[in-house]
């Protein structure tokens, strides 16, 4: 079932865009004859061409909200170089805007769950295990929140909608969607965006891919040489900083969003260890990362406490769809050895992974039509968009992917993260309204703005963890 409604939009600059607002209803877990009744909101902008191509569904990654630009007149402004080839469907994910697939732990709050791997699984373990009995006694199917769910959510707008045939565009783990959708609905498809790409069968990643990442900052900053520092030096200053705190953890005051209290919190090798892991692939904060490694490591703990107020919140709430869509994508044997083997030899551990791999063997079962730990393997035309500097999605894990797309093409975007890439001028305002309509994009490489690193000691601005 599908309510629709006209509205009409306006851009920063004044330009008027003609769309509709709607709901799409569809059963929580379709393999259950008694699910409740869900609604997902789409937003549909109509073309400004007279000719469009076919109709572009804008999948997002994160928390899966894909409508939130239509609220901002300058960001809804940053679609019309789409508009002006396609129309564009801006669809959110199942239960992205469903307060009651979040638990909320509102006991006292873990002290020392920074402290270390062991400590934030025990927290986690006791967190789900109530988290799934709340969900049971709200009669919410946290089974139906999958991205076998979440495809055909995609094709049945999309034919409440009278559409054949549609362009996806998937961001992280919407193009884990795309993917599947690509799979399950092949004839639908005509193309395919996919930034910051990652597939089912990628659902847990390798640790080592932080390890690697370290290595790659660390080459950046002694070509930057803002800090006067080797990569060696730099990969010496993040071996020392968690060291010290594997040995020492350290004392941070911090705000509790719930009670508005502040509370002390222990902050060990593990909590630094998730910080990085969490924003040393976002454009925006690389540049103070060596500060905030060489503070910590000289006593200084105000920039480390900026960001543990930031993720603190990953010990107070449960994110049912979240947790689920991860898990029931689930992981080979094979991967799964291989990443336990990589995490005893990585300084950060398994923090790549964190909180999924906590309550792997603790969530309920999945089983899904199709095993999603097999390669996809399509001849659908599909854009790849990697960030260079992207270490969650990263350029050998696409290449990986790459190798069952018979019609693909692979643009990297030098010094972007992995919410940046997409957003590279050039590539969002030429190459993907191109490729939308048709035309043929080579593989190659873009430049992002430059990185500049905050020195390390001394008066420094351009980050909103200094003071």
């Amino acid at each position: 079932m599908i309510n629709v409604k006209p509205k009409k939009f306006k851009t920063s600059s004044g330009l008027k865009l003609q769309g509709d607002v709607g709901f799409l209803e569809v059963p929580e877990n379709r393999k259950n004859p008694s699910s409740r009744k869900i609604r997902l909101k789409f937003v549909h902008l109509k073309s400004l061409s007279k000719k469009p191509s076919t109709p572009v569904v804008y999948l997002e990654g994160g928390d899966g909200l894909s409508t939130w630009e239509i609220n901002s007149p300058a960001d809804i402004g940053s679609r019309v170089d789409c508009l002006e080839v396609a129309d564009l469907i801006l669809l959110d994910r199942r239960g992205a805007s469903d307060e009651s697939l979040t638990y909320i732990w509102k006991e006292e709050y873990p002290t020392d769950f920074f402290v270390s791997e062991e400590k934030a699984e025990e927290h986690y373990q006791k967190v789900a295990k109530v988290a799934l009995q709340d969900f049971e006694r709200k009669k919410i199917d946290v089974k139906g929140y999958n991205i076998e769910e979440h495809a055909r959510d995609v094709n049945d707008l999309m034919s409440a909608l009278d559409f054949d045939k549609y362009t996806l565009f998937g961001f992280s783990y919407g193009s884990h969607i795309a993917m599947t959708v690509m799979k399950l609905f092949p004839d639908q498809v005509e193309r395919a965006i996919l930034a910051g790409a990652d597939a089912p069968n990628q659902a847990l990643n390798f640790p080592r891919y932080l390890d690697e990442h370290i290595e790659k900052i660390g080459r950046l900053i002694e070509q930057e040489g803002t800090l006067n520092m080797t990569k060696d030096d730099f990969k010496a200053l993040v071996n020392q900083t968690m060291n010290k705190l594997e040995s020492k953890p350290v004392t941070v005051t911090v705000n509790n969003p719930l009670t508005r209290k502040n509370i002390d919190l222990s902050i060990g090798a593990f909590g630094l260890g998730l910080i990085l892991r969490l924003d040393i692939d976002d454009a925006n904060d690389i540049p103070v990362i060596p500060m905030l490694l060489h503070s910590v490591n000289n006593g200084d703990y105000s920039i480390l406490t900026y960001f543990v107020q930031k993720r603190m919140v990953l010990a107070l709430g449960l994110p049912g769809q979240g947790i689920n869509q991860q898990l029931a994508s689930g992981v080979s044997t094979s991967r799964w050895s291989t990443i336990q083997r990589e995490a005893q030899a990585s300084i950060f551990g398994n923090a790549v992974n964190f909180p999924f791999s906590a309550v792997k063997n603790h969530w309920v079962s999945n089983t899904l039509s199709f095993d999603p730990t097999a390669p996809l393997k399509t001849d659908i035309p599909t854009l790849f968009i990697t960030g260079t500097l992207d270490c969650r999605t990263p350029i050998k894990q696409v290449e990986e992917t790459l190798k069952g797309f018979s019609n693909a093409t692979h643009l990297k975007v030098e010094n972007a993260g992995h919410e940046q890439a997409h957003w590279d001028p050039q590539v969002a305002y030429d190459m993907i309204p191109a490729f939308i309509n048709g035309k043929h994009i080579e593989s190659m490489t873009e430049y992002y703005s430059a990185i500049k690193f905050i020195k390390l000691t001394g008066k420094a601005e351009g980050h909103p963890s200094i003071k």
